[in-house]
């Protein structure tokens, strides 16, 4: 079993990337994650640590799949200009090869069909300048009138339309 060391150089966060908040708890044990937005989709991604491993000292595919699963939701919110869940309704994955600890690790979905109901989503998650694990799913749009209304307007004012950190 290996315990690499971290260095802070190659593991720091990108300029540009500002943190995702999200209000899931799982998903802030595992990040946190950062965004960059671009005209065509968002940037997601997260430097791997210690914390992120497994015994081999690579990081876990548990999380790199939930990364994906994040990266395609998010992507969906990004299709569809809302800031709220679009729950999983399948995914697929593969891993290509091992992500290093010490690394960022990031993906950007491709958003291949949206009807009013899902998104059909995939993404690569890229660490080194590897592929590391390809995947795909199909995302539920949420119904804007269903979001409750004290946070419907947050919801809709997704944080990669404003301009500030």
């Amino acid at each position: 079993m290996t315990d690499p060391k971290i260095d802070p150089k190659t593991s720091e966060v990108p300029e540009g990337f500002r943190k995702l908040d999200v209000p899931d708890q799982f998903i802030q044990l595992a990040g946190p994650l950062w965004f960059k937005a671009e005209a065509d989709g968002l940037r997601i991604g997260l430097p791997l640590e210690n914390r992120h491993g497994n015994p081999m000292g690579w990081a876990h595919g548990g999380l790199l799949v939930t990364v994906a699963d994040m990266v395609m939701g998010v992507g969906s919110g990004f299709a569809t200009g809302m800031f709220w869940p679009h729950p999983t309704i399948s995914l697929t994955s593969e891993f290509v090869r091992g992500a290093r600890l010490g690394q960022w690790l990031e993906g950007k979905a491709r958003i291949a069909r949206r009807t009013i109901n899902f998104c059909f989503a995939s993404c690569d998650l890229v660490c080194g300048g590897e592929i590391v694990l390809v995947a795909s799913g199909v995302f539920k749009v949420p119904d804007p009138d269903k979001i409750p209304e004290q946070l419907r307007a947050k919801a809709l004012a997704p944080p990669w339309k404003s301009t500030s950190p």
